[in-house]
């Protein structure tokens, strides 16, 4: 129950068939959706069924992605807060106080069940243009916020916000994707998630986006359906040719420094600590 949620499949809180289905395609956490997935008149009826007949049994690293909105939100984060839950997804985070809100509600309720005090996480949703400008104050604002997950699914809640178009070469979101990303990074959260990809028939489309999200300096992403996994993990996992170039970089460079060096020529590149530094923290990673 302890994997870092690096691809995390949705499953609808209104179908727990599905949830017990997930776990088949293997990825590394599920998100059961108590938000958008789910229709008005069925929030109470959902949160009472999942939050008593299914968290107790769950064998998967899982999170609750809650509703927003005031009159479930309280009623949702003590629901689900279980010692089977990893964490929360908090969607429209926005502001240090509603942050520190979940949290509050959170730490009581860790005190209640014996929890151990900051085991359920919170990872934010960004999702508003003021989510995004106010990134690093509400990653910073709570112990127990451990990433982010960046709105990138077209016609999504960011799009409206910001009023934009939406292009698979990511233009259009690229400064609200990017910046994110730093102020997560700056905030020093140990792993940060792009969001969901909307064409669930178009894998190319999902490589491609994967592909983009990883150069930027994304670590995995939420997704809506288990084709999407298989192409996702491929993505964002590290290129074996960058391992061996690393290692070797990595060696080569300590042998120098062994002998008194700390800028050497490494396959016609200048490398000194800076660029040992990334190289280290690579093969760590």
């Amino acid at each position: 129950m302890n994997k870092k949620p690096l691809i995390t499949l949705y499953t609808p809180g209104n179908k727990p068939e599905l949830i017990e289905k997930a776990s088949r395609f293997e990825p590394d956490g599920i998100i059961i959706d108590f938000e958008d997935a789910v229709p008005l008149n069925m929030k109470s009826e959902v949160r009472e069924n999942i939050s008593k007949n299914v968290i107790p049994n769950l064998s998967i690293t899982a999170l609750v992605r809650v509703n927003s909105e005031k009159e479930f939100l309280e009623d949702d984060v003590r629901a689900v807060t279980q010692k089977n839950i990893y964490g929360i997804a908090l969607p429209m985070a926005e502001s240090v106080s509603q942050v520190k809100f979940v949290d509050e509600i959170i730490s009581d309720e860790e005190a209640k069940k014996g929890l151990e005090k900051n085991s359920i996480k919170l990872l934010l949703l960004i999702e508003t243009a003021l989510g995004v400008i106010k990134c690093f104050d509400i990653c910073s604002a709570a112990e127990r916020v451990e990433s982010i997950v960046f709105g990138s699914a077209q016609d999504g809640d960011l799009q409206r916000d910001l009023r934009s178009d939406w292009s698979i070469d990511g233009f259009e979101l690229n400064y609200s994707r990017s910046r994110s990303l730093v102020e997560a990074r700056a905030a020093k959260m140990p792993y940060v998630l792009d969001g969901a990809y909307g064409g669930i028939n178009d894998l190319e489309g999902l490589r491609a986006e994967c592909e983009l999200s990883k150069r930027l300096g994304y670590d995995g992403r939420t997704l809506i359906h288990p084709s999407h996994i298989k192409v996702a993990r491929e993505a964002y996992e590290p290129d074996p040719k960058e391992i061996d170039l690393y290692t070797r970089m990595v060696a080569a460079f300590e042998d120098a420094e062994k002998k008194g060096q700390a800028a050497i020529t490494f396959e016609n590149k200048l490398v000194d600590y800076a660029m040992y530094k990334k190289a280290k923290d690579f093969i760590d990673r």
